[in-house]
């Protein structure tokens, strides 16, 4: 019989090995760690959801593209039922300029950071869902924008 505190600690390491995974850059492990109807959400404007496991892949592909050295800093990691809650700060070195609401940020070798939550949420022992939400304001003040 599974307990409620086994859940919590498998949770807890897939979401560690979920954080070394794109702390290494490592876009197949990532995708690895999804299931085949994995969704994943960036809430923040202009960005499309992506849903099943190719486009999540495409998603992810696009940031590691424009952040090619991307790190998520754990500040607190929250491990309950079926998910966990991450946040972190995010940082990064920009590859080439970001598209936002149809403007241009930053230029190659600019550095950002900023403060990020992801809720996860896992079925069978694998991310179902990334909900990421990131101080979008502040990247654009980072990146020269208003």
């Amino acid at each position: 019989m599974t307990t409620a505190t086994d859940s919590t600690t498998a949770i807890r390491e897939l979401a560690e090995r979920y954080g070394e995974a794109w702390n290494s850059q490592d876009l197949d492990a990532i995708i690895d760690l999804h299931t085949e109807d994995s969704v994943f959400v960036a809430h923040a404007a202009g960005t499309p959801r992506a849903e099943g496991k190719q486009a999540v892949r495409g998603a992810f592909a696009g940031y590691l593209a424009l952040l090619p050295d991307i790190n998520f800093a754990e500040r607190a990691l929250h491990v309950s039922g079926d998910h966990w809650v991450l946040e972190s700060v995010m940082s990064g070195t920009v590859a080439q300029p970001i598209e936002v609401e149809g403007e241009a940020l930053g230029e190659s070798g600019a550095r950002v950071e900023v403060d990020c939550v992801d809720v996860i949420e896992v079925r069978d022992g694998l991310v179902a869902s990334k909900q990421t939400y990131i101080d979008s304001l502040a990247m654009q003040r980072q990146l020269g924008g208003e």
